[in-house]
């Protein structure tokens, strides 16, 4: 029985070990993309900070067993760390990024596939669940109802328009006591669209919730441009609430009009 709890013992620890590279690896990388993040918001005090948190982790983790694999390497790795935290430079912080990445692949250590591949899982995620929730509104929602009130409240609407623009006010008057008509269909087309929610909000929210504990804070795709936003600042980085929703919403719109044909 002695004999065979060494081995499970040296088993449980190289797993546990594996597990601990491989978070730290994500880390290491976090705080480089964190680096160029900084970087292309014009703050380069924080890029710095980044860039040299990142080295901490990989002097504490990869150094010493990469150095007795491939000591250039992480001379390399090692001058690098140190000269980008005293002046950081986007295009150098991706160069030592891949720089890592080698380096950790020559001691048997690499990212889960789940964030080497983050880009296509969550669009994966966003195409699924945009044909679920498409179908589920498909399948609930009275869409011919819908489409008649529709019709019904943009011809109210022209009618409207037309009569204020020509300034007829025994025609305005008269359209006037529509309004409570279209009130009503407005409120039979809101009550039917917003009927599918029950059905997919609670399993929407697990699902995000699920993906923000896997992805918080990782970059899923880097813009080749920065777009300033009024809320939310600069955007430099497609993030998970980002990418997951513009896959969302993309494929939404395309799945509406192919099923329900909105």
């Amino acid at each position: 029985m002695a004999t065979l709890t060494v081995p499970i013992l040296s088993v449980g620890t190289v797993q546990a070990q594996g597990g601990n590279d491989q978070a730290a690896l994500k880390d290491l990388l976090g705080k480089l993309d964190s680096a160029i993040s900084s970087l292309r918001r014009g703050d380069s005090g924080g890029a710095s900070t980044a860039v040299s948190n990142a080295s901490t982790v990989y002097e504490s983790n990869f150094s010493s067993r990469v150095e007795n694999i491939d000591n250039q390497l992480d001379t390399k790795i090692t001058q690098a760390f140190s000269s980008l935290a005293q002046t950081p430079v986007e295009e150098n912080i991706f160069v030592l990024r891949a720089d890592v990445s080698r380096a950790a692949n020559l001691i048997g250590v690499s990212l889960s596939p789940i964030y080497t591949y983050s880009m296509f899982i969550i669009l994966g995620v966003g195409v699924v669940m945009a044909l679920l929730i498409t179908l589920v509104n498909k399948r609930v929602v009275n869409w011919d109802l819908v489409r008649e009130n529709k019709a019904k409240i943009a011809e109210f609407q022209k009618e409207l328009r037309d009569a204020r623009s020509k300034r007829d006010m025994k025609q305005l008057h008269k359209i006037q006591q529509r309004q409570g008509e279209i009130a009503k269909l407005q409120g039979q087309v809101l009550s039917q669209t917003f009927k599918p929610a029950i059905f997919y909000f609670i399993p929407l929210i697990l699902i995000w919730n699920l993906l923000g504990a896997v992805y918080s804070g990782w970059v899923v795709a880097w813009l080749p441009f920065t777009i300033d936003l009024p809320v939310f600042g600069r955007l430099v980085a497609f993030g998970i609430g980002w990418w997951y929703f513009l896959t969302y919403i993309g494929f939404s719109q395309i799945f509406r009009k192919i099923l329900i044909r909105e």
